[in-house]
């Protein structure tokens, strides 16, 4: 008896469950009937874009708000936003002119209210003002572009210049959503030469282009085959296959690299000859392929210079050159990398070194912190770029 009582109370239990979890979610089917449209509509007006806020109808099964219009190219861009907002975001404007955006509530047959249209104003599109702050330098081999963008947008500035054949073509593309920085374009000819900007946000829409005369220093990458490493007393030590060789050997693979052992704590240096003094202008290093801005690979870090290094390994006679911070052009979390990330690594991390640093022959490599914040240092490749004469 006790079991039949204790069954049916189970049953009218998962009745009632079953009866709340239908009242949450409403109805499951449209009604046929399109809702009524948004009301007391206002509107925020945003650089390249705008923020619409609207009340919603009272209606059962309504599911979305649309909001649509028709950008300067003729294309029509639509947003969605969940009936739980009250505000959306229309963006990709390319210029100031005033846009008639058109809202529609959609209920969950797809029946769509009335057209509500509204009238925005959208500020000076972020391109627009990236390619405003633009600064741009001649440096070894090529040139240096600085730029702020405070809104923080994604973007991309491209670098133009005559290719081999006269044709004056797109020779970098540099993508970034960073506030502030500079990226270098380089293994240009240390000759005079015409070089155009421009910015192109993630709708296509452009900037106008800066034009410039500029003539690049002279740079090439110094003989890696002079290249050895000195292994002082407080150079951090070698395992797990790992060779100050292999920095030098001319392969970006894994197959050969270098590999600091369990003794090394951070921060840790190595210390190598480049077997010729030079004017430096950068250093180029490759991560291990198949762990791309994760695990061992230099993250922080500081270089070195000295004509005369200490025998006891000490910092005595040594200039700091630079520190330099790598970072992950998408900013995904560890472990997954986007088009851009494997095409920057694929291209090596550059560290420029300042036109004012001394000339020197011995380069100490410190690093301060790698992708982990572990103890361990761990990458394939590094490369000496500067002027040896």
């Amino acid at each position: 008896m006790k079991q039949i009582i204790y069954k049916y109370l189970g049953v009218l239990l998962l009745l009632s469950m079953y009866a709340c979890k239908q009242d949450e979610m409403g109805p499951t089917q449209s009604d046929g009937i399109a809702p009524d449209p948004v009301s007391n509509v206002t509107v925020k007006n945003l650089n390249g874009a705008a923020e619409i806020t609207y009340e919603l109808p009272e209606d059962p099964d309504l599911l979305y708000v649309k909001a649509a219009y028709t950008a300067a190219n003729g294309e029509v861009r639509e947003t969605k936003v969940s009936k739980h907002k009250n505000t959306v975001l229309v963006e990709g404007f390319g210029d100031t002119r005033a846009y008639v955006v058109s809202l529609f509530a959609v209920d969950k047959g797809e029946n769509a209210s009335a057209v509500v249209n509204v009238t925005v104003n959208p500020k000076e599109p972020p391109m627009k003002l990236v390619k405003e702050t633009i600064t741009v330098v001649p440096d070894f081999g090529g040139v240096n572009v600085s730029y702020e963008n405070v809104t923080a947008a994604n973007m991309a500035i491209v670098v133009l210049t005559n290719d081999s054949l006269g044709q004056f073509v797109p020779v970098n593309t540099h993508y970034t959503n960073l506030k502030k920085s500079v990226f270098p374009t380089r293994n240009l000819k240390p000759e005079e030469a015409k070089f155009g900007f421009f910015v192109r946000d993630r709708w296509g829409n452009l900037s106008d282009t800066l034009y410039l005369n500029l003539t690049p220093y002279f740079e090439t990458r110094l003989d890696r085959t002079k290249m050895r490493g000195l292994m002082l007393p407080t150079d951090a030590g070698l395992d797990y296959g790992g060779t100050m060789a292999g920095l030098f050997d001319g392969s970006v693979g894994d197959g050969t690299f270098y590999h600091s052992n369990d003794v090394a704590k951070m921060p840790q240096w190595f210390t190598f000859d480049m077997g010729v003094t030079a004017k430096l202008s950068r250093l180029v290093y490759f991560m291990r392929q198949a762990y791309y801005y994760g695990l061992h690979n230099p993250r922080e870090v500081e270089v070195w210079g000295s004509n005369a290094p200490s025998a006891d390994g000490s910092f005595d006679n040594w200039v700091l050159l630079t520190k330099h911070m790598q970072v992950k052009p998408s900013g995904l979390p560890d472990g997954q990398l986007s088009q851009a990330d494997r095409e920057a690594a694929e291209a090596g991390e550059s560290i420029p070194i300042p036109r004012d640093a001394p000339k020197v022959r011995y380069l100490r490599f410190k690093t301060l912190r790698n992708w982990t914040n572990g103890t361990y240092v761990n990458f394939n490749e590094l490369e000496a770029w500067g002027d040896p004469r």
